[in-house]
């Protein structure tokens, strides 16, 4: 009883973290998105914790704290390589914004 109330006060607490964030205008659009449904996604878990132990047996895992670690593994992984993708697209931006200003400059 005590880990779900704990459960529900840290996944609750990171998500009044993540709403505060987003008043602040702290996180783009799209990150806050991503972080509101990921700090909700805890708060479900937390409070229906039988939904990881059935899909924990469904798909065979032990331990239903293994399947959550894989989710969140998987989850933040998917979500680093957009973050990767999304800074090399900067880079090609940015390389091309100094060079047409080296130009203009130069004319």
């Amino acid at each position: 009883m005590k880990l779900t109330i704990a459960l529900i006060l840290g996944a609750v607490l990171t998500l009044c973290y993540m709403l505060r964030k987003i008043r602040k205008s702290q996180l783009q659009t799209s990150d806050a998105i991503f972080w509101f449904v990921f700090a909700v996604c805890l708060v479900i878990i937390a409070i229906f914790p039988q939904i990881v132990f059935f899909l924990s047996d469904l798909l065979g895992i032990q331990s239903p704290s293994n399947f959550v670690f894989l989710c969140v593994v998987a989850v933040l992984l998917l979500r680093e390589f957009i973050q990767t993708a999304e800074i090399a697209r900067l880079k090609e931006k940015m390389a091309q914004l100094a060079q047409t200003d080296a130009l203009n400059k130069k004319l």
